[in-house]
């Protein structure tokens, strides 16, 4: 509204000079206030805007510091952890260590054993079998010699009432040649004898005139079925005869006794000596008998002489040492029995003797089965064996002749024949000489006598051998045809394997030993062979009992093992297999100190579990499976993912240690192990963790510089400049100083005006 009132134009000018400078001192005085040229969108839209834009992000900027500052203290939480578990875990080193340094318990390990089954082998041989061997076999003789016969005569007369009374009174004369002796005997009878016992008395109490020499000695008087007389010589050495009347006898006793003139010979052994050529007293038989000096018997009638079978059987059984003698009838018998050497011989001076003792029978024909052996000699000389030549067996032999084998080695030389020269006087004892005497069949073969018979047998199982046919092999009675063995390295071969193959042992870690099946030099190839190979390993013991074997290594103080390798056929056809064997661990009596020990080291260990737990800063534990998320910008766009891990005791490896752990050395090294692995975990871990702290910081000093650029450029749009404003306000306040001077000059001269007035 119009005031009414008229300024001059010299006032009003200055007046609205003044107002002017007033308001811009106002505002002037404004921007020294608050520091700032832009305070609101009036002052400068675009630069109000823009620096309240800048002004945020710096403030958003400026908020995330405090996160990444809290993310540093978590990393740097880690980091401590980590440190500390890290001197913990060195701790349960050092714990492990000492340990590992005290006196060990001696512990001992199991002993080891492999075993096996070897396939049986045989060992080709032949032994002589039947009749026609050379072995001892007993000496059964038995010859037919010529029969005795003995003189004898039967009266006609009945005698059971005497010989009829006293008309028949006169002698009967009896002569009696006995053992080349002539004697007379006159049987004086009365007549009146009352029976024939009585009449027998007086014929057996006659002498020849010889007190004492009486008949019944030389003619044995029974009575017959009639009550005759029956006169009967005593031996086959007694011839007698009955005279006639007139040449001694008494015609009306002979009549009255039933006898009449006749002589009655008997034929005795030396009867038939010399009826067929001997001499009495001069003819003889030597006797020989092994095991005694020779015995010879005459066959005479001298005194120590021998006339009858009776005397020679009574002299055999006196003579014939270890053998058994008799003559019963007309067999003659002696047996000796079986043994090396072992003969009986007979040595005849005639032929008498040879042929009234049947020696002169067809003896050729050899009886092996059960009669005598050998016969051989002269007609009149014949020794009968119990072991016998060559030329004995057979008398085509008697010349020599030979014998061939041949054997194969099987050593890679191929068979090889051998012909060995054998003699007819050879006895078996000879005969293995002879064959032993050849340096390869020696070398080959153990040959034997056994029992008497020849008997071949390969020294290995490697050797084959094979006889060939031919008259001494008969007469040896050994079988032609060929004998081969089985040996270890067949049986392999039948079992899949292949020569080459191998068997290795390795024992308690050393370097395996091998062996090798095969025929060549060093390898194997029979069971004694692999006897001895095993029986060379070193570091083992090693055996083979029959068929089974075994190889092992002895108990321990350090770790025992056993392997066992090689071709798996080979060794299946052995009875084992490819193996590894570990001896269980015994532990001694535990050492206190490593008992105690053992349980600081578990006790450490519970501090790094407590420890682990406890690294956390702000809810956030990195050492405990927890991650942090780290923001870089108000978006989240730019950001660091920090992964976590659980550091307690079992997640680093490390264990509590139970029982008996750490009395054994080779554990107690697992644990210092599984230490230093913890220890390369914590320290790989804690450069992740440092790492991710410089990323950390060097983001922090980023969004710091960044912060303050943005606050920089913020103010740089809106911030006054306080000297330019002060210096602003000075020339203002002049320009009102000047202004209200001037107004006051206007006034004035208004006032002048008026004052004309």
């Amino acid at each position: 509204m119009a005031s009414g009132i008229t300024l001059s134009a010299g006032v009003r000018q200055n007046l609205l000079s003044l107002q002017s400078t007033a308001d811009m001192m106002a505002t002037t005085q404004n921007r020294l206030a608050t520091g700032k040229k832009v305070n609101s969108a009036l002052d400068n839209p675009s630069n109000f805007f823009t620096s309240q834009s800048l002004s945020d992000r710096a403030g958003d900027l400026n908020s995330l510091l405090d996160s990444i500052g809290q993310a540093v203290k978590t990393l740097d939480a880690a980091n401590n952890g980590i440190t500390s578990l890290t001197k913990l875990v060195q701790s349960a080193k050092s714990i492990a260590q000492q340990a590992r340094s005290a006196t060990a318990p001696a512990a001992t390990y199991d002993a080891l054993n492999v075993t096996g089954t070897l396939p049986s082998e045989t060992i080709s041989s032949t032994i002589a079998g039947g009749a026609n061997d050379l072995s001892a076999k007993a000496v059964n003789l038995s010859f037919t010699n010529l029969a005795e016969t003995i003189g004898t005569k039967t009266g006609t007369a009945d005698l059971s009432s005497g010989p009829g009374g006293a008309g028949a009174a006169g002698t009967v004369q009896i002569r009696i040649t006995a053992s080349g002796v002539d004697k007379t005997f006159n049987v004086n009878l009365a007549g009146t004898e009352a029976d024939f016992a009585a009449t027998q008395a007086v014929f057996d109490a006659t002498t020849s005139g010889t007190p004492g020499d009486t008949l019944d000695q030389y003619i044995n008087i029974t009575e017959s079925a009639g009550h005759q007389l029956v006169l009967t010589a005593a031996s086959a050495d007694v011839d007698f005869s009955i005279s006639a009347a007139g040449s001694g006898s008494t015609a009306a006793t002979l009549t009255a006794v039933g006898l009449t003139a006749t002589t009655h010979n008997s034929t005795s052994l030396l009867d038939q000596v010399t009826a067929n050529g001997g001499t009495a007293g001069t003819s003889s038989l030597v006797l020989s008998v092994t095991g005694q000096t020779d015995k010879t018997v005459t066959f005479g009638n001298s005194g120590g002489q021998v006339s009858t079978i009776s005397e020679l059987n009574t002299w055999i059984n006196s003579n014939r040492g270890a053998a058994t003698g008799s003559i019963s009838g007309t067999t003659f018998s002696m047996s000796l029995a079986a043994g090396a050497g072992n003969a009986i011989g007979f040595n005849a001076t005639d032929v008498g003797v040879t042929t009234a003792l049947g020696l002169s029978a067809a003896t050729a024909d050899y009886n092996f089965g059960t009669g005598a052996r050998g016969g051989m000699g002269s007609a009149l000389s014949k020794s009968f064996n119990s072991d016998l030549t060559l030329g004995e067996i057979d008398t085509d032999l008697a010349n020599g002749t030979s014998i061939s084998i041949t054997v194969n080695a099987n050593d890679g030389n191929g068979a090889q024949t051998q012909t060995v020269g054998l003699a007819g006087t050879d006895d078996l004892d000879a005969v293995v000489a002879k064959l032993k005497g050849n340096a390869t069949l020696n070398a080959n073969l153990d040959i034997t006598n056994q029992a008497g018979k020849l008997k071949l047998v390969a020294k290995t199982a490697d050797v084959d051998f094979s006889i060939a046919a031919g008259t001494a092999t008969t007469a040896l009675n050994m079988t032609a045809g060929s004998y081969n063995s089985t040996s270890l390295l067949d049986q392999v071969i039948a079992g899949g394997g292949t020569e080459g193959d191998t068997m290795t042992v390795a024992a308690n870690g050393g370097a395996a030993q091998t062996i090798t099946f095969g025929k060549g030099v060093g390898e194997v190839s029979t069971i004694a062979e692999f006897t001895s190979a095993i029986g060379n390993l070193s570091g083992v013991t090693a055996s083979v009992t029959g068929s089974a074997f075994s190889v092992g290594v002895a108990q321990g103080t350090s770790q025992t093992t056993l392997t066992i390798g090689g071709a798996t056929n080979t060794l299946a056809a052995i009875g084992t297999s490819a193996q590894t064997k570990s001896g269980v661990k015994h532990e001694g009596d535990p050492n206190a100190t490593r008992e105690s020990l053992q349980k600081d080291y578990n006790d450490v260990l519970s501090q790094i579990d407590a420890l682990s737990k406890d690294a956390s800063y702000n809810g956030i534990n990195l050492l405990n499976g927890d991650d942090l998320k780290v923001a870089f910008n108000e978006d989240n766009s730019s950001s660091l993912t920090i992964k976590g891990v659980t550091y307690n005791a079992s997640n680093l490896g490390l264990n509590k240690q139970n029982g008996t752990t750490f009395q054994d050395n080779a554990k107690i090294d697992e644990t210092i192990s599984a230490i230093n692995d913890a220890l390369t975990s914590l320290r790989t871990q804690a450069s992740k963790f440092g790492s991710n702290l410089t990323t950390v910081q060097t983001r922090q000093d980023f969004t710091k510089s960044m912060v303050n650029t943005l606050q920089i450029g913020a103010d740089a749009l809106v911030l006054a400049d306080s000297n330019e404003e002060g210096a602003n306000m000075l020339a203002l306040q002049t320009r009102q100083q000047l202004s209200t001077t001037a107004l006051s000059l206007a006034n004035q001269a208004n006032q002048a005006v008026l004052r004309l007035f």
